[in-house]
């Protein structure tokens, strides 16, 4: 999913990149090596607060700034200003026996699906937010990717609702 929002966010010249997971699953991507490298190191930072032992949650956040001068009496400064952001819950299950392990990777593979239509529906009927890009930069906008584990999760939330500027 992170692939996908960042194919549709990620404003330059873009070169799309098939890839192909699980059995039936094929979603397009950024065909940047800087972009796949920040995915995957993030993904593995999801991957070792997984516990390998019993079912798990865990939350990825995705979130796309612009840089607006600051204005302060006797200095210039830059801030980040969040446009978009995206919450990815993540619940991790472990099948006891083959046959549930089967069931769940089926599952998984549905639930991916859907979740990728439903990130492109989404970001095809939302684009007013978007703002005008300002600078001739490969990507005008950063993002960023943080993994939240499941021990975290409350007190990202309170993070959240301190930092009023990232919604």
């Amino acid at each position: 999913m992170l692939h996908t929002i960042l194919f549709h966010r990620y404003f330059g010249n873009v070169s799309p990149k098939d890839i192909h997971i699980l059995s039936t699953i094929t979603y397009v991507s950024v065909d940047d090596s800087s972009v796949s490298a920040t995915v995957d190191e993030k993904v593995e930072e999801l991957m070792q607060a997984i516990s390998p032992t019993s079912d798990s949650k865990s939350q990825i956040s995705l979130y796309f700034t612009e840089t607006k001068p600051r204005k302060a009496w006797f200095s210039k400064s830059e801030e980040e200003i969040c446009w978009e952001e995206w919450l990815i819950d993540i619940h991790s299950k472990i099948g006891k026996t083959e046959r549930e392990f089967n069931q769940l990777q089926v599952s998984a593979e549905d639930q991916a699906k859907q979740a990728i239509f439903r990130v492109v529906q989404e970001m095809d009927r939302n684009k007013d937010h978007i703002p005008l890009i300002a600078n001739s930069q490969t990507n005008p906008f950063p993002y960023h990717i943080s993994v939240t584990p499941a021990s975290g999760l409350w007190s990202s939330m309170i993070k959240r609702a301190i930092r009023p500027s990232i919604s």
